[in-house]
């Protein structure tokens, strides 16, 4: 590590202040805030190579992007030096640092540029600095290939979803209610002194994983929403597995089918369910009273299999991931503390 410089993160990097949204029309330019892209807008921020470091809210969620881009304020966006270093192996490097133990915030964890400007970085010679990110990069290609996968898998089942069930809807199919199908609960919140970022369990909220903790609320194959925030996205948990599910979600479990009450879920466009005036709400008693029309048996179970198979796939997906995810974290520190010495 001899011939590794130390220097400033100012050295390399220029901190920008990200901007407001609101004005903006929809487009294909993402829009990124401390927690990852909120939406897609008609106008960029910057067009060039830039690494993100939230300025509020998740303080470890730094992104990468080397396309246009917008961000709001609660994240910085940055202009590489690139004479010094090469920007995706400073990404990489600053992964490894817990920012949120630079946190200035009281009631909201903050960041500032002048926190931010006097950390330290190391840098080896800049072709070094290629040979690591490369490897690296190669690892999150192939994460990026599976996540991609999933998500052409996942749409596979939706499209037949709706071909069945909406589009081949059937007259003489009985008229329900979705709390015919369901038991709907809510999450429970848990104790900020009981999250760990090295918890066994994951803890999920209205938007998925916030964090880890060694506590468990359910051990079971669910579907869990929005209660109150962020409202519409609905996520599938189909393996016994131990979770903590935030008092911000409503905890949906199926009394008979599974995949199929999944997609009708989607289907459903939640936020359309929302009664709040300060903050978006969902009610149980208002997810459960949607009419709904009742397939027969036979017809949903055909789709349970298929369904079945095709998560299957993506559950094996899933674990290349992690396997592919762990190769890299462990990869990651010897690699940026010089500890393994590419030739």
């Amino acid at each position: 590590m001899s011939s590794w410089k130390k220097c400033k993160l100012r050295d390399i990097l220029e901190l920008k202040y990200g901007k407001d949204h609101k004005a903006l029309k929809d487009g294909n330019i993402p829009v990124f805030g401390s927690g990852g892209i909120m939406r897609y807008a008609d106008t960029s921020l910057y067009d060039d190579e830039s690494i993100l470091i939230p300025r509020k809210g998740t303080l470890n969620n730094i992104f990468y992007i080397n396309e246009p881009f917008w961000t709001v304020d609660t994240i910085f966006w940055s202009k590489i030096n690139t004479k010094g270093a090469f920007g995706k192996f400073l990404f990489y490097q600053l992964k490894t640092i817990d920012f949120a133990n630079l946190n200035v915030g009281s009631a909201v964890p903050s960041l500032t540029t002048k926190v931010l400007n006097e950390v330290d970085i190391y840098l080896p010679p800049l072709e070094e600095q290629k040979a690591i990110a490369e490897i690296l990069s190669s690892l999150d290609d192939k994460i990026d290939l599976l996540h991609r996968q999933n998500q052409t898998l996942e749409s596979l089942a939706q499209t037949l979803f709706r071909q069945w069930f909406i589009e081949e809807a059937k007259e003489e199919w009985e008229v329900g209610t979705f709390g015919d199908l369901v038991e709907v609960s809510s999450g429970k919140s848990l104790k900020r002194e009981l999250f760990d970022d090295m918890g066994k369990y994951e803890v999920l909220g209205a938007n998925g994983k916030i964090g880890k903790t060694n506590e468990w609320l359910f051990e079971e194959k669910l579907i869990y929403t929005g209660r109150v925030g962020t409202l519409g996205n609905v996520f599938l948990i189909d393996e016994d597995k131990k979770v903590w599910l935030s008092d911000n979600t409503l905890v949906v479990k199926p009394k008979k089918y599974f995949y199929f009450i999944y997609f009708l879920m989607i289907d459903f466009q939640l936020k359309n369910l929302n009664v709040g005036s300060t903050q978006p709400l969902v009610r149980q008693s208002d997810l459960k009273n949607i009419e709904i029309l009742l397939p027969n048996d036979e017809i949903v179970l055909r789709f349970e299999q298929q369904s079945k198979n095709i998560f299957k796939k993506i559950n094996q997906n899933k674990k290349q991931i992690q396997t592919l995810e762990n190769l890299r974290d462990t990869l990651l520190p010897n690699l940026l503390s010089g500890e393994i010495i590419l030739k």
